[in-house]
């Protein structure tokens, strides 16, 4: 045991001007026993005034050369907690795979119920002496050194955030956090979040990262809650030398497999070329439907040929522009309609058909999910008086005749069924319908619900995504619009044009996906700049 003269520890504070810090290395003694002995001395004053003119400067990556991605994978660890040794292995395994930089920030939870283990990592204080993470993480903390780094224009890695590991919305009052840039913050949750833009900006994103650090919850009603939604993992950001920068997260499974896009990586193996279970695409609306978005997602070696889906799941396939129910009684729509020769319902469904067509492949199961624009057909037929739309009136008879006559005979009748068969769409597509359940991955926490398109709530009350989160069965929906993941439930974005005409003002709208892989992870992706992924 090493003795220390408190004679000399005063000279030396007195000296040092009260630096513990420099005073324990001077000494070669603990900082805790600087401050013990100071305080015993009487002459240790804890400071009682503090702060700062303005937030810590953000530090700037460069941009790749032309020809050049860089890549980086994020991450987040806790305090004094072990590593998940197969999610670490896989992850680095990937950072291998991929050449990216692996970026892991801090977070501190008390588990001493406000003791030693509440601050930030690198706070000059008495508890940080307490503060402990795995050698093999400190060479990728310390890359970060819990700053703010922004990777690309635009998009801002959140190293200061310290956000408690139980939060059940982290990313909740982060909104304006970084202004207009999208964030990502080092969490243990897997979450994202689609805020809002003026027209003339992109909607901005939030992410959190997920973790490589053990489960280490205080075992009371926030940690129990907590653990439910603990997710290994992490998020990659690729950013080409344009600026232009696309993130998706990944998640671990038990078995230590993660999957990224077609790249599968299990400790030290990685393979490319792997084929995905579904792809949930964005909101049709074919008739609306964004040129760009139709190409990548489904035109020759586009992203159903890259990725290979067994299953594509079609939400709000037809707009039913043509006679939407909001623009029957806007004579100026119905103009503009007339005009354009968009009128015709039989035209509007027949194309439908013919996307089907385009998106068509063997190996691929094409799946219909009923929605509330697909049902705006029934309303037309329950509604609309053929006598004053000459336009539709025969089709409007058809239609209708069809519907009584599956009424009287008791048949399980889908108008938008029938008129896309009439249409001659393929023939093994898959028409849900209202509330038809269509489950995938079923051994994964009893499988992933794919049959709710999102728009009917629960018991009548209005529909949104983290109501569904309560149902405790992982879901894949759309109908918002605006991609987002609340706990199990992730939400695609649309495909179809981000202005259609009725939707005025700031939007958080985006053209994005939802994937599910085979063990039953999912990743979000979202087309910019006409690309799907950095190349």
């Amino acid at each position: 045991m090493i003795e220390i003269d408190p004679e000399k520890v005063r000279e030396t504070y007195i000296r040092l001007g009260g630096n513990i810090k420099a005073v324990s290395e001077e000494l070669g003694i603990a900082r805790s026993s600087v401050r013990r002995h100071a305080q015993n001395l009487g002459i240790y004053e804890k400071p009682i005034v503090g702060g700062r003119l303005k937030a810590v400067d953000t530090v700037d990556r460069d941009i790749p050369p032309e020809g050049q991605i860089y890549r980086y994978l994020l991450t987040s660890a806790q305090n004094n907690t072990a590593i998940n040794e197969k999610a670490w292995d896989s992850l680095l395994a990937l950072k291998k795979h991929y050449g990216a930089e692996l970026l892991v920030g801090t977070f501190s939870y008390n588990m001493n119920a406000y003791g030693k283990l509440s601050v930030k990592r690198g706070h000059d204080q008495p508890e940080e002496e307490s503060l402990w993470f795995d050698q093999r993480l400190l060479p990728y903390i310390e890359a970060t050194d819990d700053m703010n780094i922004m990777l690309a224009p635009n998009l801002m890695w959140a190293g200061r955030a310290n956000i408690m590991p139980t939060a059940v919305n982290p990313l909740s009052g982060f909104e304006t956090y970084g202004k207009r840039k999208s964030c990502v913050f080092p969490h243990v949750k897997i979450a994202m979040a689609s805020i809002a833009a003026t027209k003339n900006e992109a909607t901005k994103f939030n992410y959190t990262t997920g973790t490589v650090t053990q489960q280490n919850y205080i075992q009371k009603k926030a940690g129990l809650k907590a653990e439910l939604h603990h997710c290994y993992g992490a998020l990659i950001v690729e950013v080409n030398h344009l600026g232009e920068w696309w993130c998706r997260q990944v998640q671990v499974d038990d078995q230590g497999v993660l999957y990224d896009l077609d790249v599968r990586a299990q400790g030290d193996k990685v393979t490319t070329g792997n084929r995905i279970e579904a792809g949930t695409w964005g909101d049709i609306h074919n008739e609306k439907m964004d040129d760009v978005v139709r190409e990548v997602t489904w035109g020759k070696g586009g992203m159903i040929d890259v990725l290979k889906p067994k299953y594509q799941f079609m939400h709000d396939l037809i707009d039913f522009q043509s006679r939407r129910h909001y623009s029957r009684n806007d004579p100026h729509a119905m103009f503009e309609l007339h005009c354009r020769g968009q009128e015709s319902v039989e035209t509007e469904l027949a194309n439908a058909a013919e996307f089907l067509h385009f998106a068509y492949r063997k190996s691929c199961a094409t799946v219909i999910v009923d929605s509330n624009h697909d049902n705006d057909f029934l309303r037309w037929l329950k509604e609309a008086d053929f006598k004053e739309d000459p336009v539709n009136a025969e089709f409007y008879l058809e239609a209708q005749l069809a519907v009584y006559r599956s009424i009287r005979k008791g048949e399980d009748h889908h108008p938008v069924e029938w008129a896309l068969r009439r249409a001659e769409c393929p023939r093994d597509s898959k028409f849900l319908r209202e509330d038809e359940s269509f489950i995938l991955c079923k051994k994964v926490n009893g499988g992933i619900e794919n049959g709710m398109h999102g728009h009917l709530g629960i018991n009548g009350a209005r529909a949104t995504p983290a109501s569904f989160a309560k149902l405790g069965r992982p879901a894949t929906t759309a109908h918002t619009h605006s991609c987002g993941i609340y706990d199990d439930v992730y939400v695609a974005g649309v495909s179809a044009k981000l202005d259609q005409g009725y939707n005025k003002g700031p939007s958080s709208w985006s053209q994005s996906h939802v994937l599910t892989q085979p063990n039953g992870m999912r990743q979000i992706v979202t087309i910019w700049h006409g690309k799907w992924r950095a190349e």
